[in-house]
């Protein structure tokens, strides 16, 4: 405030789970994560990149937002959960 900021401090507690208030902090904390990507869905704690890919330009620009969303998840001190991390393939029509 006025050019004067705090020291950094360690953060030793969070927001306990099961509280209204946990998701809802999350989502404005995260409320930036999706600029210029494909689709982001957000809901509570969890975050999915999610597009079409029916060429290989839209392959690249999958794989440019999961660089991105890395890249703002380390900027952030973040992790993924990689526990959580699925990959799910869909296909529609004819295999040839």
């Amino acid at each position: 405030m006025n050019g004067v900021s705090s020291s950094w401090l360690p953060v030793t507690s969070g927001v306990p789970k099961c509280l209204v208030l946990g998701p809802i902090l999350f989502i404005i904390f995260i409320d930036d994560l999706d600029n210029n990507r494909n689709v982001i869905l957000k809901f509570a704690d969890d975050t999915e990149l999610c597009g079409p890919v029916k060429t290989c330009k839209d392959a690249k620009q999958i794989q440019e937002d999961l660089n991105c969303l890395v890249k703002w998840f380390e900027e952030w001190q973040m992790q993924f959960n990689v526990e959580k991390c699925k990959v799910m393939y869909m296909h529609t029509g004819s295999r040839s």
